[in-house]
C-alpha cells in the first residue's frame, strides 16, 4: 500500500514555498527601497548638485563672473553656498568676481546637512605685461598692434593709445634737475599703475570739445579743432573730469604729465628716428589745424605730438618763464603763482616734442591746449 501524504502536511509545505519566495521578493527589492535584512529603513543620500560656468570665455579679460547656483532633489532645499574664499552665503544662487587665473571650489549644503563640491578652472583673465594691453570697459580694439601704435575707442568716439613700459618704470628727463618738479597726484597714480600693468594709454589727438549731456566735455578725437586759450588749471580740471563724464569705472584720466610725456618719446625715439629732436614732422604753419590732420606728425598712431599746439602738463617748473611766445596772463602778480611745463611746439612756434619751457599756470594763449592721460586706478 502506498504511502500518502496528508492534507496537513500539503498545506505546511505550501506554505513553507509562499514564504521563502515572499523573502526572496523582499531581499531582492530592498536594494532599491531602503530596506535591510533586518527590515529596517535606511535614508536616501542626496546632496546638492552644483552648477558652475563662466559669464565669458573670450580671451584677455580683466575680470569674469562665475554664475553659481546650486539644485537639490531633497524637498527642504539648498541651506547655504560657500565661496572660494570662504564667504558662507544662505542662497542657492550668487555670482563670484575672479581677476586671476586659476581653480575655484564652490560648496553647496542642504537642508539635510548634506554637501557636495565643484571646482571651476579660469584661464582667460589677461595675463599682465606690456605687449598684452588691459582694455577699459566700454572701449573696443580699432585698430593696430603693441608695437605700431594699440588704439581703443569708446563708445562717444575717444580714441587713446598704449604705451608699453615694459620695465614698469616710467621714464622722465628732468629727474634730476632741481629746477622741475612733479608733485600732482594723478602723475603719482599713474607710477604705481604703470608699476602694476606695464603700460597707459595716451590720448591719441589733442583734446577737443564735445557736449555731453548739454556740457562741455574734454574729448579725444580726431578732425576736431583742439581746445585752446586755456590757463594750465582749466586744461588739468577738465582732463580729470573727462573720464567721470564719459563714465569710465575703474580708470581715471588726467592732463598729461612729464612721466608720460617723456615716457612716449622714448617708446616713438626707439623706431622713428630723431622724432623728438627735430622740427621735420609737426604742424608749424601758423594755422592751427584739426586733430590728426598733420599726416607727418601721427607716429606710432598719436598725433600732433610735436606741433600744431602746444600743450600743458602738471609738471612745475622753477624758474623764469620762457619769453619765446605771447601769453595773455590773467593774473599781472605772479610772485606767488606756480609755473608749469608747456610741451612742444605749435603752429606759430617751430620747437621740437622734447621742448619744455615754464610759464605761470594762470597763463592762456590761443596757441596752447593739452593732452589726456588714461589709466587704470
Amino acid at each position: 500500500m502506498r504511502n500518502k501524504l496528508s492534507p496537513i502536511i500539503i498545506v505546511i509545505l505550501i506554505a513553507v514555498l509562499i514564504a521563502i519566495g515572499l523573502f526572496v521578493y523582499i531581499l531582492v527589492n530592498s536594494k532599491g527601497n531602503g530596506i535591510n535584512f533586518l527590515g529596517n529603513s535606511e535614508e536616501k543620500v542626496i546632496r546638492p548638485v552644483i552648477q558652475l560656468s563662466l559669464n565669458s570665455t573670450e580671451e584677455n579679460q580683466e575680470k569674469v563672473t562665475i554664475d553659481v547656483s546650486a539644485t537639490t532633489e531633497d524637498e527642504a532645499g539648498v541651506a547655504s553656498i560657500t565661496l572660494p574664499d570662504g564667504t558662507v552665503l544662505e542662497t542657492s544662487e550668487t555670482t563670484y568676481d575672479v581677476t586671476e587665473n586659476g581653480d575655484y571650489t564652490f560648496s553647496a549644503t542642504g537642508v539635510n546637512g548634506q554637501t557636495s563640491m565643484k571646482i571651476i578652472t579660469v584661464s582667460n583673465i589677461r595675463i599682465i605685461s606690456a605687449k598684452n594691453p588691459y582694455m577699459p570697459e566700454g572701449f573696443t580694439h580699432v585698430g593696430g598692434e603693441v608695437d605700431s601704435g594699440f588704439t581703443i575707442e569708446d563708445k562717444a568716439g575717444n580714441q587713446y593709445v598704449w604705451v608699453p613700459v615694459e620695465s614698469g618704470k616710467l621714464s622722465r628727463k628732468t629727474m634730476l634737475d632741481t629746477n622741475y618738479q612733479e608733485t600732482s597726484n594723478t602723475s603719482s597714480a599713474l607710477v604705481n599703475s604703470v608699476a602694476q600693468n606695464y603700460g597707459f594709454y595716451m590720448a591719441r589727438f589733442e583734446a577737443s570739445q564735445q557736449d555731453v549731456n548739454g556740457e562741455q566735455v574734454a574729448a579725444s578725437m580726431g578732425g576736431k579743432m583742439p581746445w585752446n586759450g586755456l590757463t594750465y588749471q582749466e586744461a588739468a580740471n577738465l582732463a580729470n573730469d573727462s573720464g567721470v563724464k564719459y563714465g569710465y569705472e575703474g580708470y581715471s584720466t588726467a592732463i598729461i604729465n612729464s612721466y608720460a610725456w617723456d615716457t612716449t618719446l622714448e617708446w616713438i625715439d626707439s623706431e622713428v628716428e630723431n622724432y623728438s629732436s627735430n622740427t621735420s614732422y609737426g604742424n608749424y604753419s601758423g594755422t592751427i589745424l584739426p586733430t590728426g590732420a598733420t599726416e607727418a606728425d601721427i607716429v606710432k598712431n598719436i598725433c600732433d605730438l610735436a606741433g600744431n599746439l602746444r600743450e600743458w602738463t602738471s609738471e612745475i617748473f622753477k624758474t623764469s618763464e620762457d619769453t619765446s611766445s605771447k601769453s595773455n596772463k590773467k593774473d599781472k602778480n605772479q610772485e606767488n603763482v606756480l609755473h608749469r611745463v608747456v610741451r612742444g611746439g605749435s603752429a606759430n612756434l617751430s620747437r621740437t616734442a622734447a621742448s619744455h619751457t615754464g610759464w605761470p599756470e594762470d597763463s592762456s594763449d590761443n596757441y596752447w591746449g593739452f593732452r589726456m592721460i588714461l589709466f587704470k586706478n
